[in-house]
């Protein structure tokens, strides 16, 4: 069904909306339990074998698995990482807002988090799902962690929610207060499981199930996210708008709605991320050549940008980003 819906998506590429036309995916509604282990859904195909990736020293330990879903879940998913680490003091680090979301199964010390630097509005949260992002968040760890991550697409994550994402904005709840029982049954099932690779076959099974069972999304707020992302960021609002039949205003009221970011914003988000790849990618390329490439066309507009979603200036963060896509320093 995941490979269903991303179909009808694309099939609306170069087609205009009515407002009443909706994505049918069946009756809807949460999928009371996960598949059985030996239960592969249709569309799933075996994933590649997760990459390991190890560091120890006299600062700490850690351990990295990172493998993308199953083909059928790509549109959706675009990456599981599994991750253990240990170090000797708490280790603080700013994460970038990008066109994901992420689901955080931890099974070791809680963490410290807190929106765009706030450290007075700190809180813990051992596990925790974050909505869209339009600013950076700090995640402070101390003590031993593992668990594994899934970085959804905001599509992927408002048809595994079941629900508009507007109310996610900004904010990394409980899974248990957004999933009930599917959540804690699929976080004991992981920590059950032998290894990386049967924690990552594992999710292919429950993320298939639930999108299948998943409500619709509006075709026309579906075209315009996929749009946005396939024009990395460089889409005109208003021509996104006149597509769908809407007005500039319900456009963005409504793609708000469903991804909890306004679409101009999440443009922005797209390109300020491809910037922040290049840079952590030390193939060499300047701060003013990346920049240039990704559609920052003075220092102001990449000032701007730079500071509302990293808190920072951009040579600042260029010299601070590490290879690991662990973000940097606070």
């Amino acid at each position: 069904m995941g490979s269903r819906i991303w179909e009808v998506c694309k099939s609306f590429e170069n087609q205009h909306f009515a407002g009443s036309l909706q994505l049918a995916l069946g009756a809807g509604g949460r999928c009371a339990r996960l598949p059985p282990m030996s239960h592969r859904p249709a569309g799933a195909r075996t994933r590649c074998r997760a990459i390991v990736t190890r560091h120890a020293s006299d600062l700490g330990r850690w351990e990295l698995a990172r493998t993308r879903p199953a083909e059928s879940l790509r549109p959706f998913v675009r990456e599981y990482i599994g991750w253990s680490e240990q170090f000797g003091s708490p280790l603080r680090r700013r994460a970038l807002p990008d066109e994901t979301a992420a689901l955080i199964i931890n099974f070791g010390a809680p963490y410290r988090l807190s929106a765009a630097g706030r450290l007075d509005a700190a809180f813990e949260r051992t596990s925790f799902i974050t909505g869209a992002y339009d600013t950076f968040q700090v995640v402070e760890s101390c003590g031993e962690t593992h668990g594994v991550q899934v970085d959804f697409t905001l599509l992927g994550l408002r048809l595994f929610v079941g629900h508009p994402l507007d109310d996610l904005t900004n904010q990394a709840l409980a899974p248990e207060d957004v999933f009930g029982g599917f959540a804690q049954e699929l976080a004991g099932r992981l920590y059950d499981a032998a290894s990386w690779d049967a924690r990552f076959d594992l999710l292919d099974r429950a993320l298939l199930a639930r999108l299948a069972a998943a409500h619709a999304v509006p075709p026309a707020v579906c075209h315009a996210w996929n749009r946005i992302l396939r024009l990395r960021g460089r889409a005109g609002i208003g021509a996104l708008a006149r597509e769908t039949g809407w007005s500039d205003r319900h456009f963005t009221a409504q793609f708000r709605h469903q991804f909890g970011i306004t679409p101009k914003v999440f443009a922005r988000v797209l390109r300020f991320a491809a910037l922040v790849r290049d840079l952590r990618q030390g193939s060499g390329i300047s701060l003013a050549d990346a920049a240039l490439r990704h559609g920052y066309f003075d220092q102001s507009h990449l000032n701007r940008d730079a500071r509302r979603f990293a808190g920072t200036t951009p040579g600042a963060l260029a010299r601070g980003l590490t290879p690991d896509d662990g973000g940097f320093g606070v």
